[in-house]
């Protein structure tokens, strides 16, 4: 009950500068991400199907067009990660803003809620997830289960618990309703399917459907993560409890992370470094090998054979080779057509990939990656990174933030649609109803 009571009791008169500021962040980096997912495949495939779903609740992102709450948070949340653009959190191994945001923006505009009652909503959903994930990783993820959707669910349902002004009882109720459907599994990484981008939508309707059947006195078990059968006994080998007794301090929200490269954070290290080695003045076509040495839920991305969008974005030999040949990492770099260059062909055979004990020691207080790289008159260079750029420790400015959503949003929004919506998403509190932020949506 200690996350219901939190859940339940938190108002806005209580959250730090820091944390209504990374939850506007928070806001802005999901629509950018959910802009960005709009022309993919899985994007028009889920606008697509909810495209056919009565309801006027809540806003489709990018469609104009409406739908159900439930239906709205499904696409919203599925586009805000059909690139692996939107942002993370390092020691849950998930993906917040995509499950948490589009649950908390559907029912927030439903509600007619402040936005201050939105940004208080964000920030109980990423407490609820990113504990929960917290007290099972890493065995959770070593067990093949995504956190974002398993733990997202629980997440989502404490965000719109938040909305629905639920007392405790019915936050615990809420959560163990979120909890119950929890599901989600890596093997998405096999092939390359289109799952992995719906995990977070689907946690976000779960939690909609979790607090919207609380409220009309829907029980769920309240003892849904720490119960016998419960969530950290099901979903985990070893898992630590004690993270709920820290809720808020800090808050969740304020350890988050944000993307600066369109791809697993687990590639973001490496690619640092490449082009770090690179600015040094080191020619591609010189280089005789790389060796990359990470911590162990990295090196499990090693994939040299890519064959679509998704395989380029979850291969470190891939994000090291386009980092060192063109010195960026753009949605324009991760395109699967590059992949069969020669020269990044050729680059990403040299790229070797193994899990080190100096690096898994200090993960995942850090996301660590050192690069080796020896080129072929047997001269070698070493570059380490421990805090990638957009790490709480080494975070986005405002104005790198802006320049995210600004690359990765122009093929859905003009300019002026652009600074629009970044405009209105930094200035959420200042709304007395969310319908009239949607509204420019």
């Amino acid at each position: 009950m200690q996350l219901a009571a939190f859940v339940a009791e938190l108002s806005f008169d209580d959250l730090t500068e820091e944390a209504v500021e990374s939850s506007r962040k928070a806001l802005v980096d999901m629509l950018a991400s959910a802009y960005a997912g709009i022309p993919t495949d899985p994007g028009k495939r889920m606008l697509e199907y909810v495209a056919g779903h009565e309801g006027t609740e809540s806003t489709v992102i990018g469609s104009g067009k409406r739908s159900r709450a439930q239906s709205a948070a499904l696409a919203n949340g599925t586009l805000a990660h059909a690139l692996d653009v939107d942002d993370g959190h390092r020691s849950a191994a998930g993906h917040p803003g995509s499950a948490i945001i589009p649950a908390a923006l559907a029912v927030a505009e439903k509600q007619g809620a402040t936005g201050e009652e939105l940004i208080t909503a964000i920030v109980v959903g990423y407490e609820g997830m990113v504990t929960t994930a917290k007290a099972v990783q890493t065995s959770h993820r070593e067990r093949g289960f995504h956190g974002t959707a398993t733990c997202g669910c629980i997440g989502a349902a404490a965000a719109v618990s938040s909305l629905l002004g639920l007392d405790t009882t019915q936050t615990a109720h809420a959560l163990g309703l979120g909890g119950t459907q929890a599901g989600g599994l890596f093997e998405f990484l096999e092939k390359g399917s289109m799952s992995k981008r719906f995990h977070p939508g689907r946690a976000a309707l779960a939690g909609i459907l979790a607090g919207e059947l609380a409220s009309i006195g829907f029980d769920g078990p309240d003892t849904i993560i720490e119960g016998k059968d419960g969530f950290a006994r099901a979903f985990a080998d070893e898992y630590d409890l004690s993270h709920f007794k820290t809720l808020g301090d800090p808050y969740a929200v304020t350890e988050n992370y944000l993307k600066p490269f369109p791809c697993c954070r687990h590639i973001h290290g490496p690619i640092e470094a490449a082009q770090a080695i690179r600015s040094e003045g080191v020619n591609p076509e010189n280089i005789a090998s790389v060796r990359v040495e990470t911590y162990g839920a990295a090196a499990h991305h090693d994939k040299t054979d890519v064959q679509n969008l998704l395989d380029t974005q979850m291969s470190i030999p891939y994000g090291v080779a386009i980092a060192f040949i063109t010195g960026e990492a753009t949605l324009d770099q991760f395109d699967p057509s590059n992949a069969k260059r020669p020269e990044i062909q050729e680059l990403v055979e040299k790229v070797s990939v193994v899990q080190t004990e100096d690096m898994e020691s200090i993960y995942p207080e850090t996301r660590p990656a050192r690069l080796v790289v020896t080129l072929g008159t047997d001269e070698t260079y070493e570059e380490m990174v421990k805090y990638p750029l957009g790490a709480a420790e080494n975070p986005l400015s405002r104005e790198q933030l802006e320049k995210k959503f600004y690359d990765i949003t122009e093929a859905s929004l003009s300019r002026d649609q652009q600074e629009t919506v970044v405009k209105n998403a930094f200035s959420i509190t200042e709304y007395d109803s969310v319908v009239s932020f949607t509204a420019d949506l």
